[in-house]
């Protein structure tokens, strides 16, 4: 019982980490450049999506701060973030990074303020006897959503094996992916966390990781594979520095609580992703939480988005992003 319904809750929450995997370039076009007007710093918002990012965010929330009361809300689709950014009433958004890249593309002001969330996906197997890409071979590897970045990177690291051809790539949703995992029709597909830990629970620990992608990233570059990050709307931010600084400050410090001291962040979070308590705490030893300003981690961004550009140049709007995309610069 317990298994089914964790899988159940998965499936209806979290919904926000099917963005984080899909592309992004369909739903980004047409934006109006806005505004957003002055902020009541008592009360300033962060969007995010159900997604790690979200971990740290409601731990800041909670503890607050004398000078700013952040009060976080979630997004699920990419219409309902544009909407809320259009209506210029928005200074944070917690987002993929390829997806802030591409609506500041279109037209949106918005600034890269850090990276918090780094890997944390993999290419799973329900067969334990898969150990590396060449083990797939004449195998079907199910991704969710077309040239977005699990594609993209697994179409990377099949060249860079060369496997180019060898592994035939399938689309699917999350929900379907997971589904069809826990029944068995299919065995191999790319998942982010907390997703793998909620599925390994119904499927009673037989589910097994083929690649760590932070992992394979490191092997390649030396560095890490950096994923989703927290971006201020730009003409905000130029009459709020002190308030981006404390938002700085809040998140980075409960990001740095929650890897050390992850009960009280885990806590809130099971309520707000709607799965047990346990589920997060697995998943945690495979999720990546490093917080790092936008100009320090510019370097990383830029390779990764190198990656993208080169196989799906609309996943980030056609082009890199210029200086003025991060914060600080």
């Amino acid at each position: 019982m317990l298994r089914r319904r964790t899988l159940h809750l998965l499936l209806l929450t979290l919904t926000g980490l099917i963005i984080l995997l899909a592309g992004c370039s369909r739903s980004a076009e047409d934006v109006k450049e806005t505004t957003v007007p002055s902020t009541n710093v008592e009360n300033v918002v962060l969007l995010s999506p159900k997604a790690p990012s979200l971990i740290p965010a409601l731990l800041a929330e909670k503890k607050g701060s004398p000078d700013m009361k952040l009060k976080v809300e979630t997004w699920d689709t990419i219409e309902q973030l544009l909407a809320r950014i259009q209506n210029g009433n928005v200074p944070f958004v917690a987002a993929p990074l390829n997806l802030g890249a591409n609506i500041a593309a279109k037209g949106l002001p918005l600034q890269l303020l850090h990276v918090n969330t780094w890997g944390s996906m993999y290419l799973i197997s329900t067969s334990p006897d898969a150990h590396r890409l060449a083990d797939l071979t004449n195998e079907t590897v199910y991704i969710p959503g077309q040239s977005g970045p699990p594609d993209i990177l697994t179409r990377f690291l099949l060249r860079k094996e060369g496997l180019d051809g060898k592994i035939k790539l399938a689309y699917s949703t999350v929900p379907e992916m997971m589904q069809q995992l826990a029944a068995g029709t299919i065995k191999y597909a790319v998942l982010p966390e907390p997703m793998i830990s909620g599925l390994r629970v119904k499927l009673d620990g037989r589910l097994y990781e083929v690649i760590d992608f932070q992992k394979a990233w490191r092997a390649q570059f030396g560095e890490d594979l950096p994923q989703t990050g927290i971006f201020v709307n730009r003409e905000w931010a130029k009459t709020h520095t002190k308030e981006v600084a404390q938002f700085q400050i809040m998140y980075r410090d409960a990001l740095n609580e929650t890897v050390l001291r992850p009960e009280e962040s885990l806590k809130l979070s099971a309520e707000a992703f709607g799965v047990p308590q346990a589920v997060l705490f697995a998943a945690m030893t495979k999720i990546s939480l490093v917080y790092k300003d936008a100009k320090d981690a510019k370097p990383e961004v830029e390779r990764y988005f190198q990656i993208l550009l080169q196989d799906a140049p609309e996943s980030i709007g056609g082009r890199l992003p210029d200086a003025g995309f991060y914060y600080g610069l």
